[in-house]
């Protein structure tokens, strides 16, 4: 019986094998022989998991059956172009009641939610997707029934509502969590009980003193930061407390720290980063149920010359874990044809404030705030890195800045017309620059762009720029170093920027892979899209 080799095999079987390839095996096997090259090429559906792959996104929403590849091949594409161009009209202004300037909000999973007079108020954003002319723009509301609420949040995916609330009971505990349900506001049916207590045990010990900085959901996790001060101890801490909201067990833990933290949110499902006031950053790592997170790394922010401190450092954007790592859920119907950041990597934007303790006024009418990206998969090789620079995970030993930084990171410096905080999602950054060298965002503000996704940083050249208002940023090694800091920063990842012609009013941007939400206080809240000439 004679041998017969893979291409030798029908095109269809071959097809269909190939289509359980990723973006980045199909790529290799096109480059393999004149057969697969040539049905690689043919098929819109191969095309599309490499287009994928290229933009580093995954689908949402309807099937393939729904909608063919070529057309969702088309509409990733068209985001792309008009991001390029800046190409935003507006889509719909939310019906919201007046915001006050200090409002609760959360945003992610294509929902919007705000406290509003005495109510939680929440909008789906309508779909990208619709070429009609109608808007499908779902809100809905809950009245706050807590005494005195503290604040809340929600993962649109796993159709759940976190509403934190002082306790009555405080020789018991200091917060009560309720774990609900988005749409209805009942008790949330996956949570093994109704509500947890955060701070138990300790609330007789507080004299009254204490602050909730952070709410985060992720998975089965719910983690809270807390400022506390504890009598027993005569001394404030940071307190981080995390529950497994739906393990009849209970698991939960609760972590001390006696310097001060200014943030911390989770990288992986498992891991979290600890962003630590006075310049450095710790990893943890949740490993089982059965004991507390240990911290596998301690890393170093570049040091700054005598006569300055760090005061604070933390994420420059409200991250909703559901913008992060896409959950499936019946109750959570994505948009039609409708595209989210992978999780396998992804862009984190952190903000550092820094503080001139020298008498010496020449720093003075300068910004104190920086900012740098990193990609998340270089933060989670530190571990390694401190592995092979220790011989063991280790909790004591640092990282250098020198050892890390200037490699993986890039620094920019927040003039005083800039937002200082900026949207994050999958490798992109949006933010509001003013036209004039004012902190004060009554002035008109146009939209800076940023793509850091490194296959279009590569295939710039290649790819039709007719039309577009960007430029590649090179990424490079630079030795410069720049006052107040005494070591070189970081500015090695290349980027293309894009900065709008038109002027926003805007106070604040939100933003997911194909819509922008500004925000504007004590008015409605305007949606805006990026541009679809051929469907509208």
């Amino acid at each position: 019986m004679s041998t017969r080799t893979l291409v030798q095999l029908p095109p269809e079987l071959l097809h269909h094998a190939l289509s359980f390839l990723d973006s980045y095996d199909l790529v290799r096997v096109r480059k393999t022989c004149k057969t697969l090259k040539r049905i690689v090429d043919n098929s819109e559906m191969l095309q599309y998991i490499i287009d994928l792959g290229y933009f580093q996104m995954i689908p949402m929403g309807s099937s393939d059956t729904d909608v063919p590849p070529v057309t969702r091949r088309k509409r990733l594409r068209l985001y792309d172009a008009a991001r390029q161009r800046v190409e935003f009209k507006l889509k719909y202004t939310l019906p919201f009641p007046m915001l006050q300037f200090d409002h609760i909000y959360a945003f992610g999973g294509g929902i919007y939610g705000a406290v509003v007079e005495n109510c939680f108020h929440f909008a789906r954003l309508p779909s990208d997707a619709s070429d009609s002319g109608d808007v499908d723009c779902h809100c809905w509301s809950h009245p706050i029934d807590v005494t005195t609420l503290v604040n809340f949040t929600f993962c649109a995916a796993q159709d759940l509502l976190i509403v934190v609330a002082r306790s009555p009971y405080l020789q018991s505990h200091v917060y009560d969590i309720y774990l609900r349900s988005l749409t209805t506001n009942d008790t949330h049916p996956d949570a093994a009980q109704p509500f947890l207590k955060a701070l138990d045990r300790y609330g007789h010990q507080m004299q009254d003193s204490w602050h909730c900085k952070k709410l985060q959901i992720i998975g089965n996790y719910i983690g809270i930061l807390c400022w506390a001060f504890i009598a027993t101890v005569n001394d404030a801490l940071d307190i981080i407390q995390v529950w497994d909201w739906k393990s009849k067990e209970g698991y939960q833990f609760i972590l001390f720290f006696d310097y001060d933290i200014s943030d911390y949110f989770f990288i992986t499902e498992n891991k979290f980063l600890v962003l630590v006031t006075s310049g450095s950053m710790e990893i943890y790592n949740i490993d089982g149920t059965s004991r507390v997170p240990q911290r596998t790394a301690i890393i170093s922010l570049p040091s700054l010359v005598d006569g300055f401190s760090y005061t604070d450092v933390f994420t420059s954007d409200h991250l909703t874990p559901s913008s992060m790592f896409p959950y499936v859920r019946g109750s959570h119907r994505p948009p039609l044809c409708s595209f989210h950041p992978s999780a396998d990597d992804q862009l984190i934007a952190i903000l550092v404030w820094i503080h001139s303790t020298d008498t010496d006024h020449s720093y003075m009418g300068r910004s104190p705030f920086y900012r740098f990206v990193v990609q998340r998969s270089a933060i989670l090789e530190l571990e390694s890195l401190s592995v092979r620079t220790y011989g063991q995970l280790s909790s004591k030993f640092r990282l250098l800045w020198s050892m890390w930084g200037p490699q993986h990171t890039s620094w920019f410096d927040i003039q005083l017309n800039n937002d200082w905080h900026t949207s994050v999602c999958g490798f992109r950054t949006i933010e509001s620059i003013g036209e004039f060298s004012s902190r004060y965002m009554d002035n008109p503000r146009r939209l800076y762009i940023r793509d850091f996704n490194p296959h279009i940083a590569w295939n710039y050249d290649a790819v039709d720029q007719s039309g577009c208002c960007g430029k590649i940023i090179p990424g490079e090694m630079d030795k410069t170093v720049s006052h107040p800091f005494a070591e070189p920063l970081g500015r090695a990842l290349t980027y293309r920027e894009s900065v709008s012609e038109e002027l926003f009013d805007v106070k604040e941007i939100l933003s997911d892979e194909s819509r922008v939400l500004v925000v504007k206080v004590s008015r409605n809240l305007p949606l805006i899209i990026p541009g679809d000439n051929e469907s509208r």
